[in-house]
């Protein structure tokens, strides 16, 4: 049974995920899948627009199907890991390089590989229900699937806050922060995509320019301002000592720094490295250095106890870092 249905509308071309009882969780099948749907459109000539979409309204993707993941990493499946990654690092860059517009619609959840698979496009578009994150460092893992690229080139340096402590951004929040490129209410979808399916890419620069909402949110941006200078201490022992010292004052400071020690050190310290690492690469580079990254991740043992943790048993991890 395929979980991704690849269909056509008119001018539209859709890449449907449908896996809704496990939030659309990548598995290798998917990625090829999705891959051989991207191509499908790119070559046919009635398809002017690209779209990625659910059949949920709970979330477009929450990520890759780590618990397979890990197992493949107990029993040492290194090559097949390898090949995962591999092929769904692959698929990010054919998204970043994608012959015709490639727009993507966010209702509900979309964390890791669902940003891997929204964030290179040309228009990501989010709802009101909208929650994206880069969750990884609370399983012993790092922001993959381009995430140091795409992060490390955030406003306000939201990308250390939101890789670090997998902090989530709502709606509008994911324009702010340069995650999201627009923000149309719901009530307004079937406007867009019916003006996607008839008007093509035109309805890009005029239906969804005018639907968008694109006001901002002061409060969240003085939000950002705080999060970007308590997050711009140079290390580990900094960061705790500067949030803690803020969370007297912010009720964000001491949220953010209990996520942060409840992270692990490990991924943590690798996701610091490969972020300021990325702000020198082009996307092709730094998914390679991730491709090398994930190798190295997997086989830690804060990898197979941060998944088990956090997606089987869901209790606190028991990190063997500092």
């Amino acid at each position: 049974m395929s979980h991704v249905i690849i269909s056509r509308q008119e001018k539209v071309g859709y890449i449907t995920l449908d896996r809704p009882k496990a939030l659309n969780s990548l598995t290798h099948q998917m990625i090829e899948d999705i891959h051989i749907g991207l191509r499908e459109h790119e070559a046919n000539d009635k398809v002017e627009v690209i779209v990625l979409r659910s059949s949920s309204e709970r979330a477009l993707c929450a990520g890759g199907d780590m618990k397979a993941t890990r197992l493949l990493a107990l029993d040492e499946q290194w090559d097949e890991l390898q090949q995962f990654f591999k092929k769904e690092y692959e698929l990010n860059l054919h998204i970043a390089q994608c012959a015709k517009p490639y727009v993507t619609l966010v209702n509900g959840i979309a964390m890791g590989g669902g940003l891997g698979l929204s964030v290179h496009g040309d228009v990501l578009v989010v709802s009101e229900t909208a929650r994206m994150a880069m969750p990884e460092t609370a399983i012993g893992f790092f922001p993959d699937v381009g995430g140091t690229y795409f992060l490390s080139r955030l406003a306000y340096d939201s990308g250390l806050w939101l890789a670090l402590t997998g902090a989530p951004v709502f709606g509008k929040e994911a324009v702010a922060v340069g995650l999201a490129t627009h923000y149309v209410p719901s009530a307004h979808w079937p406007e867009l995509v019916s003006a996607l399916e008839e008007g093509g890419s035109d309805a890009i620069s005029t239906t969804l320019a005018s639907l968008a909402d694109t006001t901002q949110d002061e409060e969240f941006i003085k939000k950002l301002e705080l999060r970007s200078r308590w997050f711009s201490a140079d290390n580990y022992a900094e960061l705790v000592s500067t949030l803690t010292d803020a969370s007297s004052e912010y009720d964000d400071a001491a949220k953010l720094l209990q996520r942060v020690q409840s992270m692990s050190p490990y991924a943590m310290n690798l996701t610091r490295k490969l972020l300021a690492e990325a702000k020198n690469h082009n996307l092709e580079t730094c998914l390679q250095l991730e491709l090398a990254a994930a190798d190295e991740a997997v086989r830690h043992p804060d990898f197979v106890e941060g998944v088990r943790a956090v997606l089987v048993d869901k209790e606190k991890a028991t990190w063997q870092s500092e």
